[in-house]
């Protein structure tokens, strides 16, 4: 199949392309700092102030500061600024040389899309009209002169009006270009203004628009995710739509609920069971607005749609805003504030609740906690007899333990008795094991001493909802059968990593990428945590590429040669930024193979077992060094780098 085939078949028909560089004039804000104006209008006197009179007749030297604001004016001049150049000094040489610099670079533009059969437009920063029916839109961050906020956020303000202006039309596809180093940070940024989706949206640099297949290649990935990713931006467009009416209709049944209601629950209900009106109403609230969400049949519609995505993965595009371990915390946790909100108990704790050290408090050697800072106690004692006044005299607690998420450390594998994320106050980022053989008792008075007093030594870190504490209380008393809950999101953690190939005569040298780009990515963690995937971030998949395409393998350790030989076929790098380099086992204690998936065998369907795989790369932590000899053939070596200021 052809590329125009291939884009006709993903619905990319036509295009527009929009950079100030089309304007037809330049603006009254792109020439206000301009020091050029100055000299213009002193020297505008006598046969000068006549010539400029013919184009402008309203022209009058003492009102300089509204002319300069004038966009017919400047209009005026610029129409006619071959003849009167000898006027107007130096006022449009920064516009002009602006032009210049760019024309180049959006034919690069127009010449991938000539060459792709795609229809388009060129448009400068009034855009709206022209772009509401395009299928792809190519446009420059910073429509104006300036290349400042006011410019960027003209450009976000008016794609969001394009998109709120399609109707039901599904959103188009964008790449964002700009001459900004920083485009990478900024990418980003815009990309969650405009609320798109990373499989819908691409970024590139002005200066590697020429490179050849570059612009081509960022509109086929674009198509290839086309209509999985509008899928997905459908779904969250019609549950957020429908979630707002859903408040309108929860809150018109709510509002049947009076004052003399809240009486009778009170005295009917709540004073016998200890618990504060407002948490009783809260709750009720919550489960009416969840109800109203679930019976909008638009909602279950577009997420049925999810069930077609395809399994090619779309490339990690940028990864330091992808954090699922925030996301999986939100579905497994009650939020903070709602867990502050006093329920009017008696006692200080709730089921749910994860109790741990408090911050700044040593933990006692013989206490609770027996000294040990990674103990935490799940409350498993029922929320009603913690309520009521005349409940429990002891309280059920099981004890688990933490582990710091870090793909170096053992144990990130997920079972039945792991609670996959929890969060300190201090943003590090944990994992639960829980002992089901290790049950301790709280007594009423211990529970008050201990979490309450002022010399309190223990602290509610966290409260599960009450699906997941009864999953896990389920499990403890498992007589009773298992309450299943959601399963848990792959974890990922974002990485650096410093890239280097071994030398035929020893050694290992560093692969130098072009300046501003580095290789990053995500490494993937499934549920049993035995063998992580890393993906790597589209951003550096053309330099990477090309870096590696023109390795000399003359200069390549003799039983590495092999690895790289794999490595000089364009579709298999491609396999790192889709599928990415696999099998690597864990915990990276040491230095660990990476391999891709072999193309046309079957793969396992348990993720737990190790992938097939054509092992390519070598793998560990930065600050370790590779053993004696280990180097002549590890492969491409990553030396990485852990990010954790997710």
């Amino acid at each position: 199949m052809s590329d125009k085939q291939y884009l006709r078949n993903a619905g990319i028909h036509s295009a527009v392309i929009i950079d100030d560089g089309y304007d037809e004039t330049p603006q009254v804000e792109e020439l206000s700092l301009e020091y050029a104006w100055e000299s213009f209008f002193d020297d505008i006197y006598g046969e000068a102030q006549t010539r400029i009179e013919k184009i402008f007749p309203d022209f009058n030297p003492e009102d300089r500061e509204e002319l300069k604001r004038n966009q017919n004016f400047i209009d005026a001049l610029w129409q006619e600024r071959e003849a009167i150049r000898d006027l107007l000094g130096e006022l449009f040489d920064s516009y002009e040389q602006k032009i210049g610099e760019i024309k180049p670079f959006l034919e690069e533009v127009e010449s991938a899309l000539d060459e792709l059969g795609i229809y388009f437009k060129k448009c400068g920063r009034n855009f709206v009209e022209d772009a509401i029916n395009a299928d792809l839109i190519v446009l420059d961050l910073f429509l104006g002169i300036q290349q400042g906020e006011n410019e960027r956020q003209l450009t976000v303000n008016q794609l969001k009006e394009t998109f709120s202006r399609r109707g039901d039309r599904d959103l188009p596809s964008i790449v964002l270009m700009s001459q900004v180093p920083g485009i990478d940070e900024l990418a980003k940024d815009f990309r969650r203004d405009v609320k798109l989706h990373a499989s819908a949206f691409r970024h590139i640099r002005k200066k590697d628009l020429p490179k050849s297949g570059r612009m081509k290649g960022l509109i086929l990935t674009l198509a290839s995710h086309r209509s999985d990713s509008q899928a997905l931006a459908k779904f969250v467009e019609v549950w957020e739509a429908n979630a707002i009416e859903a408040v309108h209709e929860a809150a018109g049944t709510l509002r049947k609920i009076d004052i003399d209601d809240l009486q009778h629950i009170r005295n009917m209900l709540l004073r016998f069971e200890g618990l504060n009106t407002s948490s009783y109403i809260l709750d009720v609230f919550d489960r009416v607005l969840q109800y109203e969400i679930e019976s909008h049949s638009d909602v279950l519609d577009a997420a049925v749609k999810l069930d077609e995505v395809a399994d090619d993965p779309a490339p990690l595009m940028i990864s330091n805003d992808r954090d699922t371990y925030a996301l999986l915390e939100q579905t497994l946790f009650v939020n903070p504030r709602r867990r502050e909100h006093t329920t009017g108990a008696e006692w200080p704790i709730a089921f749910g609740d994860i109790l741990g050290p408090r911050p700044g408090v040593k933990a006692k050697p013989r206490g609770l906690f027996s000294g040990r800072e990674d103990k935490v106690f799940f409350v498993a004692s029922p929320e009603c007899d913690l309520i009521r006044k005349d409940g429990l005299t002891t309280a059920l607690l099981m004890s688990g333990s933490l582990t710091e998420i870090d793909m170096t450390r053992p144990g990130l594998g997920l079972k039945g008795n792991t609670t996959p994320i929890i969060v300190f106050d201090d943003g590090k980022r944990y994992q639960v094991t829980w002992d089901f053989g290790d049950l301790r008792t709280m007594s009423f008075d211990q529970a008050k001493s201990w979490v309450q007093s002022k010399h309190a030594y223990a602290s509610i870190i966290a409260r599960l909802r009450e699906g997941s504490s009864l999953n896990l209380r389920q499990q403890l008393l498992s007589s009773l059968g298992r309450v299943g809950e959601l399963a848990p999101l792959p974890r990922s953690l974002r990485f650096r990593a410093d890239i280097q190939f071994p030398l035929q005569a020893g050694g290992t040298e560093p692969i130098i990428m072009p300046e501003g780009v580095e290789v990053t990515g995500n490494v993937i963690i499934p549920r049993h945590g035995k063998f992580a995937t890393m993906i790597l971030d589209s951003n550096c998949e053309e330099d990477l590429t090309e870096v590696l395409l023109n390795l000399d393998l003359d200069n390549v350790a003799r039983k590495s040669k092999r690895h790289f030989e794999y490595l000089k076929e364009q579709n298999r790098i491609r396999q790192m930024f889709r599928s990415g380099l696999q099998g690597i086992s864990l915990p990276v204690e040491k230095y660990r193979t990476a391999g891709l998936l072999k193309i046309g065998q079957e793969q396992p369907t348990k993720d737990g077992d190790k992938p097939k795989v054509d092992p390519v790369a070598t793998v560990l932590e930065a600050s370790e060094q590779l053993p004696e000899g280990a180097e002549k053939s590890a492969g491409l070596i990553l030396r990485v780098h852990i990010e954790d200021d997710m």
